[in-house]
């Protein structure tokens, strides 16, 4: 959902996480978490993290408060969320649309890019 984008920098994904360079001081975790049930990643954490001081800023943002809830035969209507089914293996529980990722990732990218340094967006 992330790649391609000129904010975050040699960005390294392990398992459900990405941490990346915003600019020479600061990085930025991703991180897919489960805010109610176990194995069912229903948001995106995001920390802004300064290299040397720990933590500035954190933020978790819920799928369904960006794309909405979704309808399903067997729940009803549920708030979007991916599952863990095996170790390693995660599925979206409900459809999310190519778009609507995007649209996830878009909202996260932006309140990423209000801690990019003016230099790092200027030489992109």
């Amino acid at each position: 959902m992330f790649g391609g984008n000129d904010i975050i920098h040699d960005p390294k994904i392990v398992g459900r996480t990405l941490l990346g360079k915003l600019d020479d001081d600061l990085r930025v975790k991703l991180q897919f978490v489960s805010t109610g049930v176990h194995k069912h990643y229903d948001a995106i954490q995001i920390s802004i993290l300064n290299r040397t001081d720990g933590v500035v800023d954190k933020e978790t943002m819920l799928f369904g408060d960006i794309i909405g809830v979704k309808n399903t035969n067997i729940s009803g209507r549920v708030n979007p969320y991916m599952w863990e089914e095996s170790v390693g293996k995660a599925y979206w529980y409900t459809p999310v649309s190519v778009s609507e990722k995007a649209q996830i990732a878009d909202t996260v990218l932006d309140y990423v890019g209000m801690y990019q340094s003016e230099g790092m967006a200027m030489s992109l």
